[in-house]
């Protein structure tokens, strides 16, 4: 027997695993439970903390003024909600899934607050927004009769998933019984799968397992026997390989001129295979220039597209992403950095949501509003007021130009020569207003002749563009300062043409309203030309042009040039967003599409190929996908920042009326 002792003393360790560490209370935010979660407390870890709390002993301390929970659930369900909790301070909203749900009253001791709200499958969001004086704690979350005892974050039938890019990680499980590991790799646009069971050990209570994805890829766990607690999981991406460098950077620094036609879809120009002619010269252009044929906007409203443009951030990061939202003027604009650059700046709009009121005049010299309206005065255009400009400003010159059309409503001016209705009456303004609200509200209620006349008249607010940007090539090209120049033609976001039953842009994130063009002219010393595969998008544009003063600047976006002109699609993935709450996102990769609306029984998912963009059912995919688009959105959870707020009483009458004619209001 006294042999053997030291056996006697090491068993109960042996039996325990090792150790008797509690679950792990630092387990990414990330991950996708396959289960309903019943109870949030700091006693089961934290993975349901999503953002801005701490773990004080036995509660959680909201340590910010917006901080939220995060549920999972298998199906939509009306459930009641039991908030424990205590409040110095004022009154506390509780938000779920972007509308309020309760209201929480100061409370010294703990106290219990319940109430019924909707979740939906999979996350669900719970907010609470308090001011910085106010002392939140929560001790715990129940959905209906959520059991008391402490329980083990997985039993038997239960699992989780987590997407990982290319690198390398540890997880423990600590408990007994067996184990289902799948790990799905990417090869091109599809999933490689391997499967394996492990099981605990007699003298073990933990199951061990290395991860490592040598391509991007998700990770599945599911318990077949038994139940465990995550002891820990840690992961390390790998770091990215060096990107080639993009070629000759001009010794010179260039003019800058960005002209946006504004909802202007890509497939309706030439040069993206439109079969119309409604970008000749646009189309000119694009042989002289490199034309990225699978671009994506940030964002399908103009406020948060081109507060993109203008940071290299994405909306969840610079937060304008509502029509009554202003860029924070604590970020650096391009038109602020090019300024400290030597640049005369100028911004000609006839948009009425990227005026001054709105933020995005930081750093700009000269502004020009440039009414729209049917009664504007005609001798005054962006086309004349830029070219006045240009005469008096002294290089380097940087100039945003932002036409307001195609964007529904709006038709070309009187006697523009161009009409893709021939032998038809030219659809006037207040009769395209008639039709493209009515169709966007609900596109049943208009015809098929109906909409034909909307995209007629669509094509010809695009030819009208196309000769105002032929009308500026052409003077630069006379004031020789054409060739070295890095001139941007590019929209915001599309316009639905009734494709999947949708007219217009802002409440959908579908293919036709995410993807835009961009053709890039770079200086002719750097003799680049050509049509670019891989996926690019909107916030790309500020980091590209930092790249020509040899900076590499830390925002969302990539340089433009790092993306080659004769690559196919990598695993770069891009995401688009709508301009409402709760948003919908759209995401793309590869020749995937996936769509998504957190704490909302809605997502899609389309295959797109070269003659067809259809609806895919292919759930290990969407899983993927959806692992992946979580992994994006986690980025954002511990983000401060706001927008700065507009009032409807600091606008003018004309500007207010003009956002209600554009579907703003």
């Amino acid at each position: 027997m006294k042999k053997y002792g030291w056996l006697l003393l090491l068993l109960p360790l042996l039996l325990s695993g090792g150790c008797s560490k509690a679950p792990s209370r630092d387990l990414p935010p990330t991950l996708l439970w396959h289960k309903d979660q019943n109870m949030i407390r700091p006693a089961d870890g934290t993975m349901n903390v999503w953002e801005g709390f701490r773990i004080d002993e036995d509660a959680f301390t909201a340590e910010r003024d917006f901080s939220q929970f995060i549920f999972w659930r298998a199906r939509e369900q009306q459930v009641t909600l039991a908030i424990d909790y205590t409040l110095a301070g004022r009154k506390v909203d509780v938000v779920v899934n972007a509308k309020k749900r309760n209201t929480l009253a100061p409370s010294s001791a703990f106290k219990r607050a319940e109430f019924k709200a909707w979740l939906g499958r999979g996350m669900n969001f719970l907010q609470f927004n308090k001011k910085k004086s106010d002392k939140l704690r929560v001790r715990s979350i129940a959905i209906g009769q959520a059991p008391q005892e402490k329980r083990p974050q997985l039993r038997s039938g239960e699992g989780f998933s987590r997407y990982h890019p290319q690198g390398r990680g540890r997880l423990v499980l600590q408990g007994r019984g067996r184990i289902e590991i799948r790990e799905q790799r990417t090869a091109g646009g599809s999933l490689q799968t391997a499967t394996r069971q492990l099981k605990s050990r007699w003298l073990s209570r933990r199951i061990a397992h290395e991860i490592v994805f040598a391509a991007p890829g998700m990770l599945t766990v599911t318990v077949l026997e038994g139940s465990f607690a995550i002891g820990s999981y840690a992961y390390e991406a790998a770091p990215p390989s060096p990107p080639p460098p993009p070629g000759i950077r001009p010794q010179a620094r260039p003019n800058i001129y960005l002209i946006l036609s504004d909802a202007c879809q890509a497939s309706h120009l030439g040069t993206y295979g439109y079969a119309r002619d409604t970008s000749p010269h646009v189309d000119a252009f694009a042989r002289d220039a490199v034309v990225y044929e699978n671009a994506y906007a940030n964002s399908v409203f103009t406020r948060p597209s081109v507060a993109t443009i203008f940071t290299g951030f994405y909306p969840d990061k610079h937060k304008v992403r509502l029509v009554f939202a202003s860029l924070p003027q604590n970020m650096l604009t391009l038109p602020e950095y090019l300024d400290a650059k030597g640049y005369a700046t100028s911004i000609f709009s006839s948009n009425v949501v990227t005026s001054p009121r709105c933020g995005f005049t930081q750093g700009v010299d000269d502004f020009h509003w440039i009414s729209s309206r049917f009664d504007a005065p005609k001798d005054i255009s962006i086309y004349s007021e830029f070219i006045r400009w240009l005469e008096k400003a002294a290089p380097p010159h940087f100039s945003f130009m932002h036409y307001i059309h195609p964007h529904f409503p709006k038709v070309p001016p009187d006697g523009f020569p161009v009409s893709f209705r021939p032998g038809k009456t030219r659809t006037s303004l207040g009769r395209m207003n008639e039709l493209t609200r009515k169709g966007s509200r609900n596109i049943k209620r208009i015809s098929a002749d109906e909409l034909q006349e909307i995209t007629d008249t669509y094509d010809s607010s695009i030819a009208w563009v196309d000769s105002e940007f032929g009308r500026i090539l052409a003077n630069l090209k006379a004031k020789g300062l054409y060739d070295d120049s890095l001139i941007i033609f590019l929209a915001d976001h599309g316009e639905a043409q009734g494709e999947h039953g949708v007219l217009g842009h802002g409440r959908n994130v579908y293919d036709e309203t995410t993807r835009v063009p961009l053709v890039v002219k770079y200086p002719k010393s750097m003799n680049l030309r050509g049509r670019v595969r891989p996926l690019v998008e909107l916030a790309d544009i500020f980091p590209t042009i930092a790249w020509f003063f040899g900076q590499d600047l830390a925002l969302d976006g990539r340089n433009l040039l790092l993306a080659g002109l004769d690559d196919d699609l990598d695993d770069r993935m891009v995401v688009s967003r709508t301009g409402i709450q709760p948003a919908t996102y759209g995401l793309r990769w590869r020749d995937w599409y996936y769509m998504h609306q957190p704490g909302r029984n809605f997502e899609k998912l389309f295959l797109l190929t070269a003659d067809a963009y259809r609806e895919a059912d292919h759930p290990q995919m969407r899983a993927f996908l959806k692992s992946r688009f979580l992994d994006w959105f986690s980025r954002f959870r511990n983000l401060n920042e706001t927008a700065g707020e507009i009032s409807l009483k600091d606008l003018p009458a004309s500007d207010i009326e003009e956002m209600k004619t554009l579907g703003y209001l």
